[in-house]
């Protein structure tokens, strides 16, 4: 119990000796280096030349510098352009360093809390502290899930509102900013920016990869394909629209089959995964020195983490079993 306390209590210096060592690097790399010089330098020269306008935009990005260290860390700090990409097609506000903040500071809590204050093993309390870790996580993935399975409800709707356009004379450009305007969100906010990047001078292809990257759908990748190629070899873009319309409301008709087809196993998977759990913890209430054998020898611990990973195992091959594509 002791060598645990002390493995982590040097964790936590470690920790807090690594992000000191962190930030008297940067900021000896921001005040005193000589890139930092020649920056302050013409910033001051900036500042001489538009003191007229204190409100000018060069200045307000001069303030910005505070923040070189934390533009750093997440500049190269891995999965943060995952975790950004994560943030926009969820809807999210947040930033990535909220985030990432809030997953650091969640699992240290729940790994380090037990072992300091209840002298719990450090090895039983490090995967409560990764699956803190990966909450935030799950919580973003399931609402980009949500997020596009709505879009995706949507989408028919919004093919037939530009048929109409089209057949009212309007052009495409000016049908994909009415769908922006009239159609809620998610998908009118998404299909509002695509017209704004095209009226600002991207070009359509390069709109609508954006919206693609946005909106990982892929009734949407068969949307702007199907543009593209009519751009290039012309046809009927009404019928075509009439078309992918009535082909996605097949594949949501289709989509709902398979979902109801696959509850059952997907519930089978919960209830034999909490299974141990919950029969653990009722044990561990009828006859606790029975049950603290796991926890308090080495061999009931290796145990532990051995059929903790054969769940997790477990658990993803039959939600790889019940991920039917369509």
């Amino acid at each position: 119990m002791t060598d645990n306390l002390l493995f982590a209590g040097l964790a936590l210096i470690f920790l807090l000796v690594a992000g000191a060592a962190i930030a008297l690097s940067t900021l000896w790399s921001r005040r005193f280096s000589a890139d930092s010089r020649a920056l302050s330098s013409r910033l001051k020269d900036i500042a001489l030349r538009r003191r007229k306008d204190p409100q000018s935009q060069l200045l307000k990005s001069g303030s910005d510098l505070e923040q070189v260290w934390l533009q750093w860390i997440l500049g190269h700090a891995p999965g943060v352009r995952a975790l950004g990409l994560l943030l926009t097609r969820s809807g999210s506000t947040h930033t990535t360093a909220e985030v990432m903040a809030l997953s650091a500071g969640l699992g240290l809590l729940v790994w380090l809390a037990p072992t300091l204050l209840l002298k719990a093993p450090w090895v039983m309390t490090l995967p409560a502290g990764l699956a803190a870790f990966s909450l935030p996580w799950v919580y973003l993935l399931q609402r980009e899930k949500k997020r596009r399975l709505r879009f995706e409800e949507q989408l028919p709707e919004a093919l037939d509102f530009m048929t109409r356009a089209l057949r009212a004379g309007h052009g495409l450009s000016v049908a994909i900013g009415m769908v922006g305007d009239e159609l809620p969100d998610p998908i009118g906010p998404e299909f509002k920016t695509a017209f704004e990047h095209i009226k600002l001078g991207m070009t359509f292809g390069d709109a609508m990869a954006q919206m693609i990257e946005r909106i990982n759908s892929s009734d949407l990748n068969f949307l702007v394909i199907a543009l593209m190629i009519q751009r290039k070899t012309g046809g009927n873009l009404t019928e075509l629209l009439t078309m992918l319309s009535q082909t996605v409301r097949e594949r949501i008709k289709l989509k709902g089959k398979i979902r109801i087809l696959a509850a059952e196993g997907k519930l089978s998977g919960i209830m034999i995964g909490s299974l141990p759990f919950a029969l653990g913890g009722i044990l561990s209430v009828l006859n606790p020195i029975y049950m603290s054998t796991l926890w308090t020898t080495s061999s009931g611990q290796t145990l532990m983490l051995v059929n903790l990973g054969m769940i997790v195992l477990g658990a993803v091959w039959m939600w790889k079993i019940v991920q039917i594509k369509v």
